[in-house]
């Protein structure tokens, strides 16, 4: 079990003592998003890496930051790639597209944006990128990028295997107060016997017919070959919340942890109906294997999954890093979670996917009342960055809170950022 922070520090002053890690004012009670830097990338256009040969995601024109490199400098020309493919041939202001900007001249296109570093494949929301024939080092697709509306439309139905459903009732005696359906989807894929990766969907009140859009979203890569939109097969676990959503999401405790752990999963592993299709079925207890989705209140519940218990892939949207549940242990609740991330050391071994809207929640309030999700989730990623994790943060232009059109646009390749390097035992 990961272990929480002993004692309080304001959000503000740990990352004061960071120095400031994101453009736009992580901590500071400014709204505005922080200033584009590095190439823009529309669909399959060509991402600007500045001097380290890696391709970067053209999110729907997302706005690819950049980092490293010394101002001004110019790379060799035909410097090898990070990843052992496309050779830079100019930059003159250094830098890779990865990261927040630190790298090139203030106040313009910071971060090789001369450089050549490869094109951006097809598919959802831009596809992730081409990473030449070398090593992959881990890190394609990590950073801050800004994506532009229109943010209209929905996951595409398409010609693949579609997974199996199955549906049972439960009680809670840690979540007392009336039963719950949990849902799960089962990819045909899967092979009977072998230990199943799969995630938690809160706020899982999935549909009585038809596949939630990250199923299909999900099912519509399984049979992919290119390593940078390929997503394993999974099994879905939907959750809904009982009769206190907020106390048992916001929450910042190993609770919700000790409730997947200890009455989900075990009733999942050992669901009649799945024992018949499935005698040998059997959730992976590999860390790596495991992961968590929410949005909103969902988002500080999935993120105690991958702090508090074993899971090491964690996404977020719209995520309440804000203090709406406030303990003894944590007086500004999951607004708190930042400075928990730095004051980690070793860092824990999490991949965490985050996007806010420009017009999220409490984005015109001031900081100083810890319930701004614009900030909470900058804070967030700032943190990340700081502390050296593998995290992807988008912040939505123009879009609410929990945008449907935003998760549609995304959740293929969020996905496969998300699970990018695993490897089943």
């Amino acid at each position: 079990m990961h272990r929480s922070v002993s004692g309080f520090v304001t959000v503000a002053s740990a990352l004061a003592l960071a120095g400031g890690l994101l453009s736009g004012g992580c901590g500071s009670s400014s709204s505005s998003p922080a200033t584009p830097t590095g190439s823009v990338a529309t669909g399959g256009a060509t991402v600007s890496t500045g001097g380290a040969g890696e391709t970067f995601p053209g999110t729907g024109g997302a706005v690819a930051p950049s980092s490293g490199g010394a101002p001004g400098t110019t790379p060799p020309a035909g410097s090898p790639g990070q990843t052992g493919g496309t050779s830079v041939t100019s930059g003159s202001s250094g830098g890779r597209a990865q990261g927040d900007g630190t790298g090139g001249s203030p106040g313009s296109a910071r971060g090789g944006t001369s450089a050549s570093g490869g094109t951006t494949s097809t598919g959802v929301a831009g596809g992730m990128g081409t990473v030449g024939t070398g090593t992959d080092p881990g890190t394609l697709g990590d950073g801050d990028f800004t994506i532009m509306p229109p943010y209209a439309g929905t996951v595409q139905v398409t010609n693949v295997p579609h997974s199996s459903k199955y549906q049972f009732m439960m009680t809670s005696k840690i979540y007392p107060g009336g039963s719950r359906p949990i849902t799960v989807y089962i990819p045909k894929q899967y092979v009977d016997g072998t230990d199943a990766p799969f995630i938690i969907i809160t706020d899982g009140n999935a549909p009585a017919t038809g596949s939630p859009e990250i199923v299909t979203a999900a099912e519509n890569h399984y049979p992919d070959t290119d390593a940078t939109t390929r997503i394993p097969p999974l099994v879905f676990v939907f959750v809904p919340p009982g009769t206190n959503r907020s106390g048992e999401y916001d929450t910042v405790s190993d609770t919700y942890t000790q409730f997947i752990d200890t009455e989900v999963l075990p009733l999942v592993n050992s669901n009649a109906d799945i024992k018949a299709a499935y005698p040998g079925f059997k959730l992976t207890t590999n860390p790596d294997g495991r992961a968590a989705y929410g949005c909103s209140s969902g988002s500080p519940a999935a993120m105690g999954l991958g702090w508090f218990g074993d899971f090491h892939r964690i996404i977020s949207y719209s995520g309440t890093f804000v203090a709406l549940q406030m303990t003894a242990d944590h007086p500004l609740g999951a607004w708190e979670y930042p400075m928990m991330i730095m004051a980690q050391m070793p860092p824990n071994p999490l991949r965490i996917f985050l996007e806010v809207g420009e017009m999220d929640n409490g984005y015109m309030t001031a900081d100083t009342g810890h319930r701004n999700w614009v900030t909470g989730n900058r804070n967030m990623a700032a943190a990340l960055k700081m502390m050296g994790y593998h995290y992807r943060f988008l912040f939505a232009m123009g879009a609410g809170h929990c945008e449907g059109g935003v998760k549609s646009k995304t959740y293929a390749e969020t996905l496969a950022w998300a699970w990018r390097g695993y490897a089943p035992n």
